[in-house]
């Protein structure tokens, strides 16, 4: 199983000096780029021996999803753009959480906003398909959004979707949030489960020791599933440099 880090492609040397084997970006802060800015980063990726096979945050905050000021025009030009560019920077999976973007303003019905969000998912796996981009769906708790809020909404969510570019995320601090139990990742197959994410169940600080939390519960049931994809630490630091090795050191002694 490959261990990454999520920050910004500024950071990508340091992390691969740390050791880990990738490095997670924003897809917004690559569209943000100008040209010079882009190049800079094709020719540090170049440079150091890991790359930025995942993505995460794939909407900006003043892109809307679903309900009256969703405009699949102008959702379908963005991302043709930021797919070229991730592309170009060697993406392989995509994280579609961006629970902004994609909440159900307060009047609407769920059902309808679930079906519209389910039309946006299957625009954005034709596209990512152009590419070669599988487009992890991410559950996320319900402060964050309210709509996919666990596994199981998940898998019916990516089952509803009906495309093979459009598959499914556990993130472990969400599932903490939520009190799903890690059991949940049963319900789904190594062929649905595309990627991962973990921090701390507590403050969604990077984990540092095995006795913090149900770590290893996560990837037991990981393993029983047949899972052999990627993990990535997405949380809050106080120093990458010190706490980088030893976050990365426990993940290797907790999968199995």
């Amino acid at each position: 199983m490959k261990i990454g880090l999520c920050g910004p492609i500024g950071q990508i040397e340091e992390i691969a000096n740390i050791g880990f084997d990738y490095i997670e970006p924003t897809v917004v802060s690559v569209v943000q780029m100008d040209s010079t800015e882009y190049k800079e980063a094709l020719s540090n990726i170049k440079e150091v021996g890991i790359g930025c096979e995942v993505f995460n945050v794939l909407f900006p905050g003043d892109i809307r999803l679903i309900g009256p000021e969703a405009d699949l025009y102008k959702v379908e030009e963005y991302l043709k753009g930021a797919f070229d560019r991730i592309a170009g920077l060697g993406a392989q999976v995509v994280v579609f959480g961006s629970g902004g973007a994609r909440k159900i303003p307060t009047d609407a019905i769920l059902e309808e906003g679930w079906n519209e969000l389910v039309e946006v998912a299957g625009l954005m796996g034709k596209l990512a398909r152009q590419y070669d981009i599988i487009v992890a769906v991410e559950p996320l708790n319900k402060r964050e959004t309210n709509i996919i809020n666990s596994l199981v909404q998940g898998i019916k969510f990516v089952e509803d979707v009906g495309h093979p570019n459009i598959k499914l995320l556990a993130d472990f601090y969400h599932m903490r949030m939520e009190d799903e139990p890690m059991e949940a990742i049963g319900q789904t197959t190594a062929d649905l489960l595309v990627h991962t994410h973990i921090a701390n169940g507590q403050g969604r600080n990077i984990p540092l020791d095995k006795s913090e939390d149900v770590y290893g519960d996560f990837f037991l049931n990981l393993n029983n599933i047949g899972y052999r994809g990627r993990v990535s630490i997405e949380a809050s630091t106080r120093d990458i440099g010190k706490e980088g090795p030893m976050a990365l050191a426990l993940l290797r002694t907790l999968i199995p």
